[in-house]
């Protein structure tokens, strides 16, 4: 993995830190390509922070099902995932939490179709809740690594 990089979004002084990260998998070894959260946030006594990884997946579906007709949808532990290209975006609590109400739309039955609601969609939707963050355009940066790298690239 090449070095993170580090982008400052919050807009106040609190008690407590708190950052996404938005990832891309390290695909070698891998037949598909991945985008992911990972949530960064210091414990309540602020000893520790915190991480864990979250991505959208299909549960089931052959391939008609993925593209065309769409399966369900569901948000799984990505903490262990190994990571290709990350963006850190430090933002304030309120900013965080209102990227974890997405997440939380995402675990409530949400369909899972290639292009349309997928891993990137997700990825997407975190960062749009973050204000000035550069998110980049699905229709030119169509596979999770490509759309991770603009992101990277544009902020």
């Amino acid at each position: 993995m090449g070095q993170p990089k580090i982008v400052d979004k919050r807009n106040s002084s609190e008690v407590g830190e708190y950052a996404i990260s938005f990832a891309a998998r390290d695909s070698s070894g891998n037949d598909y390509d991945h985008a992911f959260i990972v949530w960064y946030y210091s414990d309540p006594q602020h000893l520790r922070t915190n991480r864990k990884g979250a991505g959208f997946y299909p549960v089931g579906g052959d391939a008609y099902d993925l593209t065309i007709g769409g399966t369900t949808g569901k948000v799984f532990d990505d903490s262990r995932e190994r990571i290709a290209k990350e963006i850190i975006v430090l933002v304030n609590s309120d900013i965080f939490a209102a990227a974890q109400a997405v997440q939380s739309q995402y675990e409530t039955g949400q369909t899972y179709r290639l292009l349309v609601n997928d891993c990137v969609s997700f990825v997407a939707a975190v960062a749009n809740t973050i204000p000035s963050l550069f998110v980049p355009d699905r229709i030119t940066n169509i596979t999770p690594s490509t759309f991770i790298s603009s992101m990277f690239d544009g902020n």
